[in-house]
């Protein structure tokens, strides 16, 4: 949410008046019937927050290839051991979303259901649903189009930080319900272009790292047109290159994030009038996961060889500051509460808003200009 802070400032301007922002009298708001230029600009910087970014929903399929071990020996220093796992990836739909549409019986019957009742009412491509010619449902996730792709990998073996020798029977301690996830070694890619030389080598054909496949823009997958590397177009092999795994791990567990822009947020009901409890709020994000077994001891691990034991997505919940989450429950609870039916403002929520604003940019002097002081604006007149 780092991005959202220097918006607080817009936020706060819309938040104590959700018409239109007009002048103070003696610290009160006082609202017009057209639109002020500070609301407009406020305005168009919300809009221009959602345009400037692709916030549309996409997924792309990944097919993981082989898991293995490379040995680096420079000229000057002393061997190491990378690992390395290839990929293909393709801008198209993946079969698992495919199915998941096909079983979504409640919005195919939905959209039936309202072809069938509206004349001008029609379902098209079997995931968007047109009145008078204009789409008014649609699963934009189930079409591809051009677009770049940022892949993050993390790898981490299956001994945790807690301790669990003591428990009797293991694992029942009181331990097991911190709220943290317990991996064991962490190992984030790496990047080494000697490296990934040394494995088209071993592989025969060209790959490519999330670095170079980062500047791409892949378009729609389609077989029918292949390049001289045997790659269809929006299709392309690559690798992922990861520092040494622990030896004494036995299982080991590689999350490829970026593949995809879904969340979802878990959090207790909202209670009108009050704070949403942003203690237990939760952000999942949908992360393609996939689990290797390597059998053996810490001995001769040149010789054990990983085993693909499960692979899929999975909505996994990612690290969010408190300080973050705190913002967006606060923010949420103003906007909501800053006016009553009848579009009046409640006093009480105002006077909750100044507090709040003003603590917040305390607490970031070098915020400047995108805090502003906005008590003294109003009571200007600004």
């Amino acid at each position: 949410m780092p991005a959202r802070q220097p918006l607080l400032a817009a936020f706060a301007a819309l938040a104590i008046a959700p018409a239109f922002l007009g002048a103070a009298e003696g610290g009160r708001i006082k609202t017009f019937s057209e639109p002020t230029q500070d609301y407009l600009e406020h305005k168009a910087q919300l809009e221009a927050m959602l345009t400037s970014r692709d916030v549309e929903l996409f997924e792309m399929a990944f097919d993981p290839l082989a898991l293995d071990r490379v040995v680096m020996t420079p000229r000057v220093g002393t061997p190491y051991v990378l690992h390395y796992l290839t990929f293909r990836l393709r801008n198209k739909i993946t079969d698992d979303t495919q199915a998941l549409t096909a079983k979504a019986t409640r919005y195919n019957e939905l959209l039936a259901a309202i072809a069938e009742q509206y004349e001008d009412a029609k379902v098209t491509n079997g995931v968007t649903l047109e009145v008078a010619g204009e789409k008014v449902l649609d699963r934009a996730e189930l079409r591809a189009r051009t677009r770049k792709v940022s892949l993050t990998v993390y790898a981490y073996d299956e001994d945790g930080s807690r301790i669990r020798l003591l428990d009797d029977p293991v694992g029942s301690g009181p331990q097991e319900n911190y709220n943290f996830v317990d991996h064991g070694e962490v190992e984030s890619g790496a990047a080494s272009r000697q490296a990934r030389e040394k494995v088209e080598e071993i592989v025969g054909r060209r790959l490519m790292t999330v670095d170079e496949i980062r500047t791409l823009e892949m378009p729609p997958y389609d077989p029918s047109k292949v390049n001289d590397y045997g790659e269809a177009e929006g299709e392309v092999f690559g690798v992922i290159l990861i520092d040494r795994l622990n030896d004494h791990g036995d299982r080991f567990t590689i999350e490829v994030r970026g593949l995809n822009n879904k969340i979802r947020i878990r959090q207790p009901e909202s209670v009108t009038g009050s704070v949403d409890n942003y203690l237990a709020s939760r952000v999942l994000r949908r992360v393609y996961v996939l689990r290797y077994d390597r059998p053996g001891d810490e001995f001769f691990r040149d010789q054990d060889r990983f085993v693909l034991a499960d692979h899929g997505w999975e909505w996994l919940n990612t690290f969010q500051r408190l300080e973050q989450r705190k913002n967006v429950a606060y923010a949420r609870y103003f906007l909501n509460n800053i006016a009553d039916d009848q579009n009046k403002p409640v006093q009480s929520v105002e006077d909750e808003f100044w507090p709040y604003y003003d603590a917040v940019r305390e607490a970031k002097p070098d915020a400047g200009e995108k805090l502003p002081d906005l008590q003294s604006q109003l009571k200007q007149g600004k």
